[in-house]
């Protein structure tokens, strides 16, 4: 027995078995010997063969471009819109405890896995699990799946944010107030439920509270604010003119020529993103991944000197320790760390593919989800202390006014630069925020599905072009019925 271990591992330390795929092991081995994950990696050509005459994948042009993929897929719409009331809903700063643990025994375990199998099998998600556990290889299937129809979904909520951009650019040119600002007026509005409110002159007014609602009598209907209306009939348009008729599946009305235009140009920016693939997608991130960091620092300055903003981050960091003893608040820190961190998607694996074989993907593992952690945090704190505006503005507790998701984003927020000096100005940086926020999580997201054709028929790589054009036009036409009339009873 000694004699058989001896000389297995004689035959192992001389002989240095490598299991990697041999395409793959051909493009290490042509590394320079003393080469390091840090330099920069081989420009490997798109249509270059390897030995069994199959297109030799890309690689990242160098680490950076890995890095800021990495982190323009991990940081998205969840870290502004999500994380900071599932936070406040959870115990504030106490949520952050249960958030830290999950992340530290699942998220960072997870997040190096993921792109350390992508590395070393240099495939995407449906060929590693294939290669690693044959019969799981439906969880990869099913993780491109996932990444197909969310990419559809995001684009959707790229649309949304871009017309808003639009709207409020446009009525800054024309010196005029901010679209949603005096909705009620408009032809579209349902006058009968719609509430706007402006500020009062309190040397005029003293007794009066601060903002004066222009029009109160609502007739028995609930009210609505007046950015809510608009986003339900200007931006959604699943109201009929001035009523409260709702449009339905068998009668989904027409296509809303504003958001197709959105629609279109969205699914443009991505495909241009991706024509090339990582040689392409590796040079958008350096704005997709960069521009949304340096509005969310002007947004949290301006957020923090802005009356009433110290209420609005109380809500959000003071613990309330009671919580960590309630399983629902654990159950919301595992949910938002997949969520934040994109993890199990597979996406993550198929950036790691394009990585060199020897590259450190545990420490970048390490700086993608602390940057995640820290984007999250940042953006509660941006985002609580406008709150804490609106609601002063309101006369209202910050809970009145706190929202998640799409009603933070396109309804609470909008709402609260009405009431900020320059709405134009903080809006068009929202926005901008939003979009590349959304910008840089789809084209992680889409990549996942063009990789996966591209590894199942190699052929394509030196289309790759065509691939990305198709595959766009192809989600761009299953996104159209998204832009109708028609929505859901609750949305």
């Amino acid at each position: 027995m000694r004699m058989f271990n001896r000389a297995s591992i004689n035959i192992t330390s001389e002989a240095q078995v490598d299991f990697r795929d041999p395409a793959r092991a051909t493009q290490s081995d042509a590394q320079p010997a003393n080469g390091d994950a840090s330099t920069d990696v081989t420009d490997t050509k798109q249509d270059s063969k390897s030995n069994d005459g199959k297109p030799v994948r890309a690689q990242w042009n160098n680490k950076a471009e890995f890095l800021l993929s990495c982190i323009s897929l991990s940081v998205g719409l969840g870290n502004v819109w999500r994380f900071p009331y599932v936070a406040y809903a959870n115990g504030g700063g106490a949520f952050l405890i249960p958030y830290i643990i999950v992340l530290l025994l699942v998220g960072k375990p997870m997040y190096f896995m993921e792109i350390a199998f992508g590395q070393y099998h240099s495939q995407g998600p449906v060929k590693v699990w294939k290669r690693s556990v044959p019969f799981a290889k439906g969880v990869g299937v099913a993780q491109v799946a996932v990444c197909f129809f969310v990419a559809i979904f995001y684009v959707i909520l790229m649309s949304w944010t871009m017309f808003y951009f639009w709207t409020t650019l446009i009525a800054a040119i024309k010196s005029e107030p901010v679209p949603w600002a005096d909705f009620c007026n408009h032809e579209y509005a349902f006058k009968e439920s719609c509430v706007s409110f402006s500020a009062a002159d309190e040397k005029e007014i003293p007794a009066l509270p601060v903002v004066v609602f222009t029009n109160v009598s609502t007739d028995g209907f609930k009210p609505q604010s007046a950015a809510q209306q608009y986003f339900d009939r200007v931006v959604l348009n699943k109201y009929k003119k001035g009523t409260l008729e709702r449009y339905t599946l068998s009668n989904m009305g027409d296509v809303n020529l504003g958001m197709l235009g959105c629609l279109a140009g969205s699914w443009l920016l991505v495909c241009l993103s991706l024509l090339k693939g990582v040689k392409s997608s590796g040079k958008v991130v350096y704005i997709t991944s960069t521009m949304p960091f340096i509005v969310l620092f002007i947004l949290l300055g301006r957020g923090a000197s802005l009356e009433g903003a110290v209420e609005g981050i109380k809500y959000f960091v003071i613990p309330q320790f009671d919580k960590l003893l309630v399983i629902d608040t654990w159950r919301a820190a595992a949910e938002q760390m997949f969520f934040s961190l994109s993890v199990a998607y597979g996406s993550l694996t198929m950036l790691g593919s394009y990585n060199q074989f020897n590259n450190n993907c545990y420490q970048d593992g390490l700086i993608v989800s602390v940057m995640d952690s820290l984007t999250s945090i940042t953006s509660g704190l941006a985002m609580f202390s406008v709150l804490g505006y609106l609601a002063g503005r309101l006369d209202v507790g910050v809970e009145s006014v706190v929202s998640s998701g799409p009603g933070l984003a396109f309804v609470t927020f909008p709402e609260a630069l009405t009431q900020m000096p320059v709405p134009h100005l903080w809006g068009i940086l929202f926005f901008i925020m939003l979009y590349t926020l959304g910008l840089g999580s789809e084209i992680g997201l889409l990549e996942s599905v063009l990789t996966f054709v591209c590894d199942r028929y190699p052929v394509l790589r030196t289309k790759r072009p065509y691939v990305a054009a198709v595959g766009c036009t192809i989600c761009f036409l299953i996104g159209i019925p998204f832009i109708t009339q028609v929505r859901r009873h609750n949305s």
